[in-house]
């Protein structure tokens, strides 16, 4: 984790707002956790997520070096309240 999250700022660094990870758990009561972690990454808006998409390749590339799993991304939007 502590290598890919270095790759992944010197990748998108200027262009994070704040990052978050945690290891999957649980999924409910009993029920097994459906992902081994989840990095939830906040950029302060949609022009510094596309230019930190525009950067990621070798974030993305590292990924084999550590799971075999296929990642999954989600792009949403925060919502406060």
């Amino acid at each position: 984790m502590t290598k890919h999250l270095e790759i992944v700022g010197q990748a998108f660094g200027q262009h994070i707002q704040s990052t978050l990870v945690t290891k999957g758990l649980a999924g409910g009561p009993d029920v097994p956790s459906g992902y081994h972690a989840i990095a939830s990454i906040v950029f302060a808006d949609q022009a510094a997520l596309d230019a930190a998409m525009a950067s990621a390749g070798p974030a993305l590339a590292d990924i084999p070096n550590f799971t075999n799993s296929e990642p999954v991304m989600l792009i949403g939007e925060r919502l406060d309240g």
